[in-house]
């Protein structure tokens, strides 16, 4: 379930979030109240339509290969006179290469990639919120990339910004749903477009365009990365998350950091980064509770990833592959 880039929606519930973000933090002050909000306007631009020429372009930025499409295409093929700005959201929780990528597509835009910084890092939020997002609490998204990207256009008092976002239909059953054209709530009382330009791309299109501005795709694609957000998502797939321990000596204990310092905060007294069912329950090390049962904490989940007796199923060799990729970039 491929998850680059941001995904900003005009759900009600983000009222209540941005209000409960601001209880702990100095924020904008907004003139508008909640309460005056009625109901969403609608957004009648059809598919081909492009921005009017006067607004400013809010460019979500990831550092994943859609996003990073989407920059180049609206920076040097797309013919817009639009100013544009390349927001970035930094959750604290991203692979280093992710970072120096951004820097790097910066430099080939020729224009900075912006940081619209959240107030709390990833393990920050799972310890105020004494556990770790799942697919079905997924707060992350929310608190680490909505929100935050919300304040900084607010902050910067942009002519009618539009929110350009770096998703294609291909990525999942729920993307192939939304229409290019959006809107969403914004800073209390403001709607924002979303514009979706790369929604009907093939990944094909994706990294050809890498190839025609000379951008190589960010390195972690290579390492068999199917997604280069937070490292590594809650949502990681079984083969990714071997390929991350295999390469990255520091994970392990890094991870087990995160479960401890969460596992604190937790009324439970420990916490898990992963779902219950993401190993065999043979592997689980460990007891919730409050249910009474057995779930795996990140040494069992290494365990299953790395130990012997799994053999029938990761086809292994001695020697790490130097490209792994999962998109054919390895040619």
């Amino acid at each position: 379930m491929p998850d680059d880039d941001i995904v900003l929606t005009s759900d009600p519930r983000q009222i209540g979030l941005f209000m409960e973000e601001m209880e702990d933090c100095d924020a904008f002050e907004s003139t508008t109240q909640p309460s005056s909000i009625i109901k969403r306007p609608k957004n009648n631009r059809k598919e081909g339509d492009l921005p009017s020429p006067d607004q400013e372009l809010v460019v979500a930025t990831s550092g994943g290969k859609d996003s990073a499409a989407m920059a180049l295409w609206l920076r040097f093929e797309s013919g817009l006179p639009n100013p544009m700005h390349f927001v970035f959201n930094n959750t604290g929780h991203e692979h280093p290469f992710t970072l120096g990528y951004l820097k790097t597509l910066g430099d080939v835009l020729g224009q900075e990639v912006e940081e619209a910084p959240a107030q709390y890092t990833f393990l920050e939020l799972a310890i105020k919120k004494k556990r770790f997002p799942s697919s079905m609490t997924r707060f992350c998204t929310e608190h680490l990339k909505i929100l935050p990207m919300q304040r900084w256009i607010a902050e910067q008092n942009l002519i009618d910004p539009v929110i350009c976002q770096g998703v294609r239909a291909e990525e999942s059953a729920r993307r192939a749903k939304m229409p290019v054209w959006d809107n969403t709530l914004g800073d209390f009382g403001n709607f924002y477009d979303i514009w979706r330009p790369v929604l009907r791309w093939s990944v094909e299109e994706v990294f050809a365009i890498h190839k025609r501005h000379d951008l190589e795709p960010n390195p972690l694609y290579k390492m068999g990365a199917g997604r280069v957000g937070c490292w590594p998502c809650i949502h990681v797939g079984l083969g990714e998350l071997r390929n991350a321990f295999r390469r990255d000596a520091d994970l392990l204990d890094r991870l087990r950091h995160m479960e401890a310092e969460v596992g604190k905060a937790s009324p439970r007294g420990i916490a898990t980064i992963f779902r219950p069912n993401f190993v065999p329950e043979r592997f689980h090390d460990a007891v919730d509770s409050v249910s009474g049962k057995t779930i795996c904490t990140i040494d069992a989940v290494h365990a299953y990833l790395m130990g012997t007796d799994n053999l029938t199923l990761f086809d292994d060799d001695e020697d790490v592959p130097t490209c792994m990729s999962q998109y054919g970039l390895c040619e």
